[in-house]
């Protein structure tokens, strides 16, 4: 028997009166919600006044995308017909919807951005001196090591030493934050669920803040030099590497600590013989790749008075000096190949 058959049948399947949920709808997501899918109407509210906000924010100076605010309209609409179906019991995918809002943004972000590539055909030739100099690195003078040289290794050197040391310095605070911020080992009473939330919140603030703005404020506090950098890469750190250890933590195997447990151990105890003995080859593998990364990072503080060979980059760069900034680069890439090679050896091991 169909539902047309059976008005009983046909009313079961229905979530809501369908004109209703249109109407309602008029504010986006609350047909939804009126129909039992709270979840769905509160990401349409979500989706449909946070792309309107974008686009009439965005609409103040030209060029701008307040031209693709009648997008937003659209998926108002949008709004309005899935709720209607959704009453009805017809639940429509929104592969629609989110492929519209995609290829909309992506049109929007062109248009904002001001890609031309036109503009860049024409000017990609004035670049060619640029390409010699790198091409040609100042290596060698007189059949010796040319100063640039010799004066880049020692930065480079450098370099590695800052990122070594912004790996090792944070590792003790990270070590606590991690383990207090791992919810199977502290979901036991409102006080570790609260140092949970305060760990974790640490680290979500610290990992937040881009390292570069953490460089700045801390040539402002110690001064230009490598010790800025350091303390720069420590920090970011600790919010990197907590979130990474924390996360391991909470995917190991739960029965040994269970079983450790059983004989009567503190929460210390749990943690020291329980969780470390099974986190410690992946921590190792984790901090040799945050060192990878701070090298990479550590070339970059430089340009804002970090130390290392950043620092003298930014230097060749704005005085034009190609070719000395081509022997820099080469040596900050054979550096950073080396230690993705090297990082990725030690992770395989150990994980």
């Amino acid at each position: 028997m169909t539902a047309k058959e059976n008005p009983v049948l046909e009313q079961a399947e229905r979530r809501g009166n369908p004109g209703a949920a249109a109407l309602l709808s008029v504010i986006p997501g609350a047909g939804h919600i009126y129909a039992g899918a709270t979840g769905r109407g509160i990401a349409w509210f979500v989706w449909v006044t946070a792309q309107a906000a974008v686009f009439y924010a965005t609409g103040s100076k030209p060029p701008s995308a307040q031209s693709f605010l009648p997008w937003a309209g659209v998926l108002w609409l949008w709004n309005i017909v899935d709720a209607f179906w959704y009453a009805a019991g017809r639940t429509r995918s929104l592969a629609g919807p989110i492929l519209l809002t995609a290829a909309v943004n992506f049109a929007a972000g062109w248009h904002i951005t001001q890609v031309d590539v036109g503009e860049l055909i024409v000017g990609f030739p004035k670049m060619g001196h640029i390409a010699a100099g790198l091409l040609q690195p100042d290596l060698w003078q007189e059949g010796r090591p040319s100063p640039t040289l010799t004066h880049s290794l020692k930065l480079i050197v450098d370099t590695l030493y800052m990122a070594l040391i912004g790996t090792v310095l944070p590792i003790p605070v990270t070590m606590v934050l991690s383990v207090v911020g791992a919810r199977n080992l502290t979901s036991g009473n409102w006080l570790t669920r609260s140092l949970y939330a305060v760990s974790r919140s640490i680290m979500n603030l610290l990992r937040s803040i881009e390292v570069i703005i953490i460089a700045v404020m801390m040539t402002v506090a110690v001064g230009i030099g490598p010790f800025a950098g350091v303390l720069a890469l420590a920090i970011h750190g600790i919010g990197a590497q907590g979130k990474l250890y924390s996360e391991a933590i909470e995917d190991i195997d739960p029965g040994p600590v269970e079983a450790i447990t059983a004989t009567g151990a503190t929460w210390l105890q749990r943690v020291i013989y329980g969780v470390l003995p099974q986190v410690m080859p992946q921590f190792i593998a984790f901090t040799m790749y945050r060192w990878d990364i701070n090298v990479r990072m550590a070339t970059v503080i430089g340009l804002v008075g970090g130390g290392g060979i950043g620092y003298t980059l930014y230097q060749y760069i704005n005085t034009l000096q190609w070719r000395q900034a081509g022997t820099a680069i080469w040596l900050i890439s054979i550096a950073v190949i080396l230690m993705d090679w090297a990082s990725a050896v030690v992770r395989e091991k150990y994980t």
